[in-house]
């Protein structure tokens, strides 16, 4: 296993304290990095060129401003 050292802020004391926080953050962590493995994985094999990449990203925008806007 590979030792990773994490440099907190001091306000961030009461995880070192407690033993379920540290696993709260060693499980977040281990979570984060294997999402951006997945998301690496799948963008090897992606085939999309990045004028499709922007063409998304503004469907998606302008599909969550429709839905924010309607809630309101």
């Amino acid at each position: 296993m590979t030792e990773v050292v994490l440099k907190l802020p001091n306000d961030f004391s009461w995880i070192i304290k407690n033993k379920e926080g540290l696993k709260w953050v060693e499980s977040s962590i281990i979570n984060k990095l294997t999402e951006i493995k997945i998301g690496n994985l799948l963008a090897e094999k992606s085939k999309l060129k990045e004028e499709d990449l922007d063409e998304l990203d503004h469907v998606i925008k302008r599909a969550l401003y429709k839905k924010i806007k309607a809630e309101r």
